[in-house]
């Protein structure tokens, strides 16, 4: 599944096709993803529009318009491959936006877990009015995230990927961070200390930092407009290493399921 460093290199990757320009066409092959597309308010709010800029909310995108903004998502397997034609390249193309004569960009979905909403110039919509923090947001702080989980019972892994509490942080960067940081995923959140929630954040924030410098994780579904892959999977640390040797002690991996997800980290470097 594409997470933040995904979603932050295709917006960077989409800045100088979409920003100050006019769509100036567009096209839908289905009338659904996950949720029906107001193809009506999308024609409306952004055919022949200037889009004055590409925002993220966590795993969103928000390309503005003057009356309000189209929001992607790009679910489980959803991506954006850049093309010359209006016409699908691709079986699982849903819709297709056009920015200048051969600048075409195909959204392209098999699983149909990804969204095409609309966003009026109130800025609010159902699907980021209760986002938590941006890890890159200034409220992003110990102290904000120690009183957040005061009462929580969840384990840690759980609660930082409640979108509600912070917002864009997925599975793989979920293990990741916690492994840097030292804290085992099923510790409940509310025993975390306030040192400890600023460690978290600091190894959250490098290498999300880390990851969208080298072009997002190297999943199966992702690949950027130009359609090659990220590859930060080479640098993971403990995210897929089961039985692997931990960097830091040489212990192997582990692995353990939960929520039905696979969780992987150190028994050593991360204490109970």
């Amino acid at each position: 599944m594409p997470e933040l460093p995904e979603v932050e290199t295709l917006r960077r990757a989409l800045l100088p096709l979409v920003k100050n320009n006019i769509c100036r066409e567009i096209k839908f092959f289905r009338k659904d993803l996950r949720f029906p597309i107001p193809q009506d308010l999308l024609n409306k709010g952004l055919l022949n529009k200037k889009v004055s800029d590409i925002t993220r909310k966590g795993k969103y995108l928000l390309l503005h318009a003057p009356k309000g903004s189209m929001l992607l998502h790009l679910g489980m397997s959803g991506r954006v491959a850049l093309q010359t034609t209006i016409e699908p390249q691709e079986k699982h193309t849903h819709a297709i936006f056009r920015f200048s004569q051969k600048s075409y960009l195909h959204f392209i979905d098999p699983r149909r877990f990804g969204s095409i909403s609309w966003v009026p110039e109130s800025g609010k919509h159902p699907l980021i009015d209760k986002l938590g923090c941006d890890p890159f947001s200034p409220e992003m702080t110990a102290k904000a995230m120690k009183i957040l989980a005061r009462k929580s019972r969840a384990p840690m892994k759980s609660f930082i990927m409640n979108a509600q509490k912070i917002t864009g942080v997925g599975n793989i960067y979920a293990c990741e961070s916690l492994y840097h940081a030292g804290i085992r995923p099923q510790r409940q959140a509310r025993k975390v200390t306030l040192a400890e929630w600023g460690k978290w954040i600091e190894c959250l924030v490098d290498v999300l930092t880390n990851s969208i410098a080298k072009g997002g994780t190297t999943l199966r579904d992702f690949f950027d407009p130009n359609g090659s892959q990220g590859y930060f999977s080479v640098s993971l640390a403990v995210y897929g290493k089961e039985g692997q040797p931990c960097p830091k002690c040489t212990k192997p991996i582990l692995r353990l399921v939960h929520s039905g997800r696979s969780t992987f980290f150190c028994k050593l470097c991360q204490p109970a």
